[in-house]
C-alpha cells in the first residue's frame, strides 16, 4: 500500500537505501576489486535513459560512438535522438566478433572518421553480448580498452546480462566484469570507464523501468548524471518497492540461480532442435536468446508462396535484406511467430535472426515448432 513518502518527490538519482542495495548486487555478484559504494551509482528510469545521459555527458552533437555490430538497434535512438551523437556500428565478420583481430576494423573506421574531420568520443560494448549471447574473452576486452585509450575514448560497458550467464564450462570465456580487474589501469585510465546494469534482463522486471550506472573511478561523470537525473525520475513508490525487493538478498541470490538453470535448460532445448535440422547458430553462454541463420529453404518457401520466383529460379535464391524482411513477415503473419531480423541488429550478413528462449517451456516448444514450419520445404 502507499505510504506518505510515496506522495513526495524522491531523490532523482535513487535514494541512498536503493543505491546501497544495488551496491550489494555488485559486491556479491560482480567481484569488484574494491566494494562498490552507493555514491558511485546513479539510478535511472531504465538503461535507455542512462545511455542517453552518458551520451550527453561524453559527446557533442555529431561526435561518433563506435559499437561492434551486430548490436542492439535501439542504441541508435538512445544516443542519437536527443543527444545527437553519430551512432556508428562497426560491421564485423561473425568469425571476428569474439576475436582480438576485430580491432583492425575499429582502427579502419576511426581513421575514416578522422579523415572526414570528425571525431569519435565513445566506445560502447555489451558483455555478455546482445545478440550473440557470449561474454568477451578478457584478451578481447583488453584490446578494446587499449584501443579506446590510444584514441582518447570513453568506454561504456553494458553488463545488463551479467547475471544471466548459464554456462561456466572451462572451455568457454567466462564473464568478468571490469569492476573486478586488478590491472584495469594497465589498459586504460579507469576514469574513462562506466558500467551499466539494471532490472530489465537479469531480473525480468523491464516494466519497472529501472537501470543504473556505476563509475567508482570518476565522480565527475556521476555528478553529471545526477544533474541530468531529474529528467529520468521514477515514482517514489517504485524506488521503495525495489529497495525492499533487493534487500531480500537470500531470495535474490536463489532466484538468480534458478533463472540461470532454466536458461541453460531452455538453451539446450533450442540447440537440440537446431542441430537436428541443421540450422546454423552461434553457440552462446549467456543471455536470453540465440543468434541463428535460417536455411535458404525458408527464403525459397516464402518467395514461392508469394509467386515471386518460379520453381526453376529456386536454385538461384540467396539471402538478401529484402528477402529477410519477407520471411520475417511470413513468420509473423502466417505462423504467429515474432523473431527479430538481423538487420534490426545492424547485421552485415542477411538471413540471421535472434530467437528468444527465456519463455515458458510450453511456449518455447510451440515457437520452435512454428520456426520449423517456416523452414519446411
Amino acid at each position: 500500500k502507499l505510504i506518505d513518502t510515496d506522495l513526495e518527490y524522491n531523490t532523482p538519482y535513487g535514494s541512498h537505501e536503493l543505491r546501497d542495495e544495488i551496491a550489494g548486487i555488485f559486491n556479491r555478484h560482480f567481484a569488484p576489486v574494491s566494494p562498490v559504494q552507493a555514491d558511485s551509482i546513479v539510478v535511472t528510469n531504465g538503461c535507455t535513459t542512462a545511455i542517453e545521459m552518458l551520451t550527453f555527458a561524453m559527446c557533442n552533437p555529431g561526435d561518433h560512438v563506435l559499437i561492434p555490430a551486430p548490436c542492439y538497434l535501439a542504441l541508435e535512438n538512445d544516443m542519437g535522438a536527443r543527444a545527437q551523437a553519430a551512432v556508428t556500428p562497426v560491421q564485423l565478420p561473425l568469425d571476428d566478433a569474439m576475436e582480438v583481430r576485430q580491432i583492425e576494423h575499429f582502427e579502419k573506421k576511426i581513421a575514416e572518421i578522422k579523415n572526414e574531420g570528425k571525431q569519435a568520443k565513445m566506445l560502447f560494448l555489451m558483455s555478455p553480448h546482445n545478440p550473440l549471447g557470449a561474454s568477451y574473452p578478457r584478451k578481447v576486452l583488453q584490446a578494446f580498452l587499449k584501443f579506446a585509450s590510444d584514441h582518447d575514448l570513453f568506454v561504456v560497458l553494458d553488463e545488463i546480462y551479467a547475471l544471466s550467464v548459464f554456462d561456466r564450462s572451462d572451455d568457454v570465456a567466462p564473464f568478468e566484469s571490469v569492476l573486478s580487474w586488478t590491472d584495469l589501469d594497465a589498459y586504460i585510465d579507469p576514469s574513462s570507464v562506466v558500467v551499466l546494469h539494471g532490472l530489465s534482463k537479469d531480473f525480468g522486471l523491464n516494466g519497472f523501468r529501472m537501470g543504473w550506472a556505476v563509475s567508482p573511478w570518476n565522480q565527475h561523470i556521476v555528478n553529471a548524471m545526477r544533474c541530468y537525473s531529474p529528467f529520468g525520475y521514477r515514482p517514489a513508490y517504485t524506488d521503495r518497492l525495489i529497495t525492499k525487493f533487493l534487500a531480500d538478498r537470500e531470495y535474490i541470490d536463489s532466484m538468480l540461480q534458478i533463472s540461470q538453470a532454466k536458461l541453460a535448460s531452455h538453451y539446450q532445448m533450442v540447440i537440440k532442435v537446431l542441430d537436428q535440422h541443421a540450422i546454423r547458430y552461434i553457440p552462446c553462454t549467456a543471455g536470453h536468446f540465440v543468434w541463428l541463420q535460417l536455411p535458404i529453404s525458408a527464403c525459397i518457401k516464402t518467395l514461392r508462396a508469394q509467386d515471386k520466383i518460379s520453381v526453376e529460379e529456386a536454385s538461384d535464391v540467396k539471402w538478401t535484406r529484402e528477402n529477410e524482411i519477407l520471411v520475417w513477415e511470413e513468420m509473423l503473419e502466417k505462423f504467429g511467430l515474432y523473431v527479430p531480423t538481423g538487420q534490426s541488429f545492424f547485421s552485415a550478413e542477411p538471413g540471421w535472426f535472434r530467437f528468444t528462449f527465456s519463455i515458458d517451456s510450453d511456449q518455447l516448444q510451440l515457437a520452435l515448432d512454428r520456426l520449423l514450419k517456416t523452414c519446411a520445404p
